[in-house]
């Protein structure tokens, strides 16, 4: 979901990111119609993105940079299936001039009481009513694999403004990301933290991340990074307040040297 389109070996340039996260959103995000019926109709639940696994393609950031490149590209969206308190969907970003795919993304959404803010189960009726999705789970995505960062880890400190918020008064998805990069803009540019990374920041190849709290306005969260023990493309983030996990995400970029010889 994070497309640059120009080259800061050093520098990850945020606005360009938001800029493209939203853009491709816009383009994917299609929910199937019973859903919204069924699922989606009590005013006493919420659904919060809790899971998610994107990657992108060389050719999607080859084809970004076509002024067209948008009006040319279709989404499609597949209900995989239906946990306790769970819905899993596939999408894809196609574009339409040859069918190939450029991105593809896994996301999971639990339902949760707008009341007690906690996780609550899907009616029997409606698992019935869906039994053929309820039957495959949510088992394609994988519980996130939950880390303890290393000591030597680069931390810093952020104060969550009234503009990080939604209509809620929470945080927003996307700044969960942002502050992650940011505090990996800063290890970079400002202090040279990274020792062995070789992964282009303009270019991540595979995104996964875990929503595990919600923070609002006021909050002061700690931002982590670290490298990853055996890969050199890999990042891993997380936020924190107050010592309690709110976020986390794992990033693997495209090797710099390749990226930039195959475009």
């Amino acid at each position: 979901m994070f497309i640059l389109l120009f080259l800061y070996p050093d520098k990850i340039d945020l606005s360009k990111i938001t800029q493209h996260l939203t853009l491709v959103r816009k383009t994917a995000y299609r929910v199937p119609e019973f859903v919204f019926t069924d699922a989606l109709s009590s005013v006493k639940s919420l659904y919060f993105l809790i899971h998610c696994k994107l990657e992108l393609k060389h050719s999607f950031y080859e084809k970004a940079t076509r002024r067209d490149a948008w009006f040319n590209v279709k989404s499609s969206m597949e209900l995989l299936g239906i946990g306790k308190s769970t819905l899993l969907f596939h999408m894809t970003i196609i574009d339409m001039s040859d069918d190939e795919i450029l991105a593809s993304t896994l996301i999971k959404m639990t339902k949760v009481d707008s009341t007690t803010r906690r996780s609550s189960n899907f009616s029997d009726s409606f698992l019935a009513k869906h039994a053929r999705f309820a039957q495959i789970g949510t088992s394609k995505l994988p519980p996130f694999k939950l880390m303890k960062a290393p000591e030597d880890s680069f931390n810093h400190q952020f104060v969550i403004r009234p503009s990080d918020t939604d209509a809620n008064g929470h945080t927003s998805n996307s700044i969960y990301a942002m502050l992650c990069l940011d505090c990996a803009d800063l290890a970079a540019s400002k202090y040279d933290f990274f020792k062995r990374f070789s992964g282009d920041f303009e270019k991540p190849r595979l995104i996964e991340r875990y929503f595990a709290k919600e923070c609002g306005e006021g909050d002061t969260v700690n931002a982590v990074v670290w490298e990853h023990m055996h890969s050199t493309t890999m990042l891993h983030f997380q936020l924190l307040k107050d010592s309690v996990l709110l976020f986390q995400a794992d990033i693997d970029f495209y090797p710099r040297d390749n990226i930039l010889s195959k475009l």
